[in-house]
This record gives C-alpha cells, structure tokens and sequence, in this order.
C-alpha cells in the first residue's frame, strides 16, 4: 500500500502540469504513453505466440504516430494514417515467415486501443486547438485551453471517482460479486456506489461552473443548450452517468484481457499500480463515449 501511494503522489506530480498545459504537452506525454502501451500489448501477446522481438519496439510507434497527429490533424486525416500503417502490417507475413496474418490482426487491436483511444483522450483536452475561440493565455502568452481542460476534468473526476467509490464501498459493504470469473474483487453494491459518486461528482463540478466562470466559458463548456439550470443538470448528469458506466466497462474488459493470457498487470512501470494500461483502462472508455456524445451534440473533428 505504501508504494501504491507513493507512485500515485508521484504519477500527480508528473502528470497534472501536463494535464494542466496541454497542446503539444499532452500530446507528447501521450504519444509517449501510448508507445509503452502498445508494448504493453505486444509483451503480453508473445506470451501465447512467438513473433520477433523487434515488433514490441518497432509496431509501438505506429501507435504513438496517431496520438502525435491528434493534436493538429481532423478524424478523416487520422483514418488515413491509420490506413497506411494497416497497409505496411498487412504486408510483414510477407516478407517475416514468423509473422502471421492472425498476429497483424493482433496488432491492428492494440494500435485502436493503444493508439486511437489515447489519440481521443488528447483530443478532449486540447479541443480548443480545432475550435481556437476560446481559449486564455496566461504566463506571458503561453496558450491553457481552458475549456478542453474543464471537459478534461470533467470526464477524468467522473471516472476517477466511480473508481474510488467502487473500491473503497466494495471493500465495506460488497457482498455481491459484480463478475467473478473477470474480477473477483469488485462487488455489485461497489459498481452502484461508484456509480453514483461519479455521475453526483461530475454533474456538481459542471454546474458549479456554471456559477462561477464568466457568462463566454460558462456557455462555452455547456454540452448541451440548455438554458433551465435544472434540466441541464439533469442532462449533465446523464452524461456523467454514462461516464461511469463506461469507465467500469473498460476497466472489465482490460480484466477480461489479462484473465485471457494469465496476467496480473499488463506492465510495471507504474510500481504498485501495474503498466500504463492498468492506470488508463477506464478512461479509455469514458473518454470514448464523451467524444461520442461530443459528435451528437454537434462537435466535428
């Protein structure tokens, strides 16, 4: 528990000064993050199947290539970069008698899931930089995309807070086991707790906002136009609500993972805490379904 909680103090102070300045900064942390995801990946794949070791270090940068184009690049830009590196995967069993079409499958998932879902959750935070009408600037003239940032709070305190509330009312109150032959720790009285935590937390930040910011970013963090305070808080807390539930999915699915090739943690860069994808399960999915409600409600990328 001790070195959980000192890598957790030290994962914050790393982290949130990029979180907090975002453009390039974001980027580049997750392009890095998203390179020792992918090997992450591939390190578990070869576990099961023997494909050479050069993949785990050359496959990885495909994926951080798609998080760097993130920041400046639309969605359609971003497929066709998708499209050229599916061409160059397809074409390895070619000439690599030890790389199979089943493992060029394997690697087209982990670029998605490494690649793309990290490559959306920078998007999130630095949405300002395709929208560039409302952002401030503070220490002489450095750009903070203020109103990614408050979306990107918002989404990571939903998400964050399920995953609190899950663990620490599971582990009181659980007596109900959510899915045991995935997790057996987590409880079904946790995922309801956690639930509500992060739909209540979310939805209060935002509103709160709503009070305290002036009339421009108050009306440009709203996600839906809604002027009643009541109802977009009922609206905001259906999004909340659907954060938290994805998060939770997303955390089963990643256990699903592991339980499939008999792993605990899928690295252990973080001590205590297991590899990037153990810390970023969750919001994966979260971050998925708010970019998602983002494209119903109007948003193009």
């Amino acid at each position: 528990m001790k070195q959980r909680v000192i890598t957790a103090i030290l994962m914050a102070i790393v982290f949130i000064p990029f979180f907090f300045l975002g453009g390039w900064f974001i980027t580049f942390l997750f392009s890095i993050l998203s390179y020792i995801a992918m090997y992450e990946l591939i390190t578990m794949y070869q576990s099961k199947k023997n494909i050479p070791n050069v993949c785990k270090y050359i496959i990885p940068l495909f994926s951080s290539i798609i998080v760097l184009f993130s920041s400046f690049a639309t969605a359609e830009d971003i497929i066709y970069v998708l499209l050229v590196e599916l061409m160059f995967l397809l074409i390895l069993p070619i000439f690599n008698k030890k790389i199979e079409m089943k493992d060029v499958i394997f690697f087209i998932f982990g670029i998605i899931y490494s690649g793309i879902s990290f490559a959306i959750i920078v998007t999130v935070r630095n949405i300002e930089m395709l929208y560039q009408d409302a952002s401030i600037r503070l220490f002489d003239g450095l750009n903070i995309y203020a109103v990614g940032l408050i979306l990107f709070i918002f989404v990571l305190l939903s998400t964050m807070l399920t995953d609190i509330a899950a663990y620490q009312f599971g582990i009181k109150f659980g007596k109900h086991k959510l899915c045991p032959s995935i997790s057996p720790k987590k409880s079904i009285e946790g995922s309801i707790a956690g639930t509500i935590a992060g739909a209540l937390g979310g939805t209060l930040f935002m509103v709160i906002l709503q009070f305290t910011l002036s009339k421009e970013y108050a009306n440009a963090i709203k996600l839906f136009k809604i002027d009643n305070i009541y109802l977009y808080a009922l609206a905001i807390f259906g999004v909340a609500l659907l954060l938290s539930i994805a998060g939770q999915l997303g955390d089963l699915i990643a256990s699903k993972i592991k339980r499939e090739y008999n792993i605990k943690d899928y690295g252990k860069i973080f001590p205590g805490h297991g590899g990037v994808l153990d810390r970023f399960d969750s919001s994966i999915y979260s971050f998925l379904v708010f970019i998602i409600i983002l494209m119903i409600s109007g948003v193009t990328f």
